[in-house]
């Protein structure tokens, strides 16, 4: 979870793309639903806070927790046959994990276990945690979103959410498809495959503070 939220922000800030939907959602949403969305994103921003990114998943949709699935099983297998039907953001991701789980590890641990070990890893700065807040949320049926605030000052995407089962949960999947997009431009534009591409940004992703 953590290796794709770090893929995400960093294709977002390469592109300075603007809030994940390309078509933000403009009906304000009343106060009742104002207040669900905001004591879930505080529910999720202390468990990642706190370390404990396997409380997060049950705060995620079922989409979202099915790509995750997803990615944990392409970096399992470790082949191209395993990834091919990931998406190019979330073949990051499993290059990640990849890259720094052993073989080993990444077949015993389960998508939870992987987030934790992922917060213990520091792929996601403490310091963004503590700083991250919603702006203004907007709705349109089952679906809303709200600004990522970044000391108070909007950030480069925003965050979904869609009501499932009668009740609010983050979905990444927007986002997910506007990183797949800025992945697949930027390959093209370096002139190398995606794949290719995944492999310097993962390299980056990663790259020792300088």
């Amino acid at each position: 979870m953590i290796a794709l939220l770090r893929t995400l922000a960093l294709l977002l800030a390469l592109a300075g793309a603007g809030p994940a939907r390309a078509e933000p959602l403009h009906a304000p949403a009343d106060l009742r639903t104002q207040q669900q969305i905001a004591r879930l994103f505080e529910e999720a921003r202390a468990a990642l806070d706190a370390g404990q990114g396997g409380a997060v998943l049950p705060l995620l949709s079922r989409a979202t927790l099915a790509r995750l699935e997803a990615i944990r099983s392409a970096a399992r297998i470790g082949s191209a046959a395993g990834s091919a039907r990931l998406s190019p953001a979330e073949r990051v991701a499993a290059l990640t994990l990849q890259r720094f789980m052993p073989p080993n590890r990444l077949r015993e641990l389960r998508t939870a276990e992987l987030a934790d070990a992922a917060l213990a890893e520091h792929w996601l700065s403490p310091g963004t945690i503590h700083q991250a807040s919603l702006g203004p949320v907007t709705v349109e049926g089952l679906h809303a979103d709200a600004p990522l605030l970044v000391k108070g000052k909007p950030g480069l995407i925003s965050v979904a959410f869609i009501r499932e089962g009668g009740q609010w949960r983050i979905d990444l999947t927007p986002t997910v498809a506007v990183a797949d997009g800025l992945l697949s431009l930027f390959a093209s534009l370096a002139g190398v495959s995606e794949d290719d591409y995944a492999g310097k940004l993962v390299a980056r992703l990663h790259a020792p503070a300088r």
